[in-house]
């Protein structure tokens, strides 16, 4: 018998073995999901205009959502978000649990955010107790429960909580113009750190949204040079963020040429502020919602029960395997090791890929750990078929190395058919299913591809090498006793 092509395969696995385990040996640990370590769980609904029915596209306008909310979630570093959409469609609404997020408020602020964002021209501004601040919204009221300023209207918006007066303490309202330009013209969003005042904002416009923004940003300059404040409302939410004088070099004809803008956040101190700039650049670049959506349920879930689950869990799978291996060892002897083995190579690799999926965002659930343990016991019927194969062809009058090299074959077409079958149904279960139903599908298909490998790279190797020793024999193999050739007589 060759044994160079037996060794070469078991080397090779062995290495990717040794290599796993001094990956996991380093302190590597897989991501873990919602339900074992904990996390937010919220459901979304979506929130129509009184008397407005449910749109026939709501299912698209929901998806489009999704991908919104999944942007900013990923931004975020989130492992493993799920986000689906649920309900029929006269009410529907979207789930999300994100593992491992503890900052509920920012999240939520986050998430639920519909970031309409709009450039206007400052008409007037008007502080406490000057005549005309009394009109428009009362800035403290929720902004939610405020009127609404249509794009192509004038009227009077609250500034921020950083715009107040310092005499009175109370926010400055801006008589603000039409809207010049719209968030939706923003190409990119991101922080960055800008003089004593400390953090901002940084626009990128596309090439309509630039030439927009040189038109407005060239009649405040004429404004400015008559007098008139010549100042840019920048709108976030109904709400006056910031109000950008136009430099003495924006001159009038010719504005602002470059497509670019700035909005300066508050904060107490450097760090909050920098946290506010960091967040509203990830609302502004992933884009504004389709819908308005409220938080129905938003709540932040333990991970003691997760971690419960995990050890009962991992008990009962290791209760089971310590049953099984010692019925394989007592039946199968020297193959019982061998089965044995092949089930501690498994673990090994099954591990260490879980943990590197985890550095593409995947997260371990507790129905994944299901589909490991019946993954276990999907490797532990693959030797028992070799196994039994081999006894069938020992039993047929063969030789134990003609057995092991015959029952292979046989073996691994059985297994084969029964592996593809498990793998077609946890494809169709992981692109059907939604949820930890996933979780479970994808580990189920991951390891029934790994049992083929560690079959034909580990099993068929040891076994085919320990068939020249005297480690395997008709009584180690349980076979029945040779009959002797006496003339048809036993």
């Amino acid at each position: 018998m060759n044994k160079r092509p037996f060794v070469m395969a078991l080397a090779g696995l062995l290495a990717a073995v040794v290599g796993m385990a001094g990956y996991l040996a380093s302190g590597a640990r897989p991501n873990l999901g919602l339900d074992l370590q904990g996390g937010i769980s919220a459901i979304y609904t979506p929130v129509l205009p009184p008397g407005v029915a449910v749109p026939d596209d709501i299912e698209d306008i929901l998806d489009e959502t999704i991908e919104v909310i999944r942007a900013r979630v990923d931004s975020l570093g989130v492992a493993e978000p799920d986000i689906s959409r649920a309900g029929g469609t006269n009410d529907p609404y979207i789930t999300v649990q994100l593992p491992g997020e503890t900052d509920a408020d920012r999240l939520q602020e986050i998430i639920g955010r519909t970031a309409q964002l709009t450039f206007r021209p400052v008409r007037e501004i008007y502080l406490p107790g000057m005549e005309g601040y009394d009109q428009g919204p009362d800035c403290a009221a929720a902004i939610d429960e405020r009127e609404s300023l249509d794009n192509d209207r004038e009227g009077i918006l609250c500034g921020s909580s950083d715009a107040t007066d310092p005499a009175a303490g109370a926010p400055i309202k801006y008589l603000v113009g039409p809207a010049a330009l719209t968030g939706d013209r923003i190409d990119d969003a991101f922080p960055v750190v800008g003089d004593a005042r400390g953090y901002s904002v940084s626009l990128q416009l596309d090439r309509q949204g630039g030439e927009l923004f040189a038109a407005v940003t060239s009649d405040l300059a004429c404004e400015r040079d008559v007098g008139l404040p010549g100042q840019l409302a920048i709108v976030l939410d109904e709400v006056v963020e910031s109000t950008p004088n136009m430099a003495s070099e924006v001159r009038c004809g010719v504005g602002i040429r470059d497509g670019s803008a700035s909005i300066t956040v508050g904060g107490a101190d450097l760090n909050e502020q920098e946290q506010e700039a960091r967040d509203l650049a990830l609302v502004l670049r992933t884009g504004a919602l389709p819908i308005t959506l409220t938080a129905s349920s938003f709540e932040q879930v333990s991970a003691t029960l997760g971690a419960e689950s995990l050890r009962s869990g991992l008990l009962a799978g290791l209760i089971g395997l310590a049953l099984v291996g010692a019925w394989l060892v007592w039946f199968y002897r020297w193959l019982g090791l061998v089965a044995m083995a092949s089930l501690g190579v498994f673990a090994v690799l099954v591990l260490g890929i879980i943990t590197l999926f985890g550095e593409l965002g995947f997260a371990l659930t507790l129905a994944g750990v299901v589909g490991i343990i019946v993954a276990i016991g999907i490797t532990a019927d693959s030797s028992i078929i070799y196994f039994e194969r081999i006894r069938d062809e020992v039993n047929l009058g063969k030789t134990v190395r003609t057995a092991v090299k015959k029952a292979f074959t046989s073996a691994f077409r059985t297994n084969l058919a029964g592996n593809t079958v498990t793998l077609a149904a946890a494809v169709i279960l992981y692109f059907l299913a939604v949820g930890p139903v996933r979780g479970f599908a994808l580990m189920l298909g991951m390891a029934t591809v790994l049992d083929l490998v560690i079959m034909t790279a580990f099993t068929r190797p040891v076994v085919a090498l320990m068939s020249t020793t005297r480690l395997l024999s008709r009584t180690s193999l349980r076979a029945a006793p040779k009959m002797l050739d006496t003339g048809g007589k036993a």
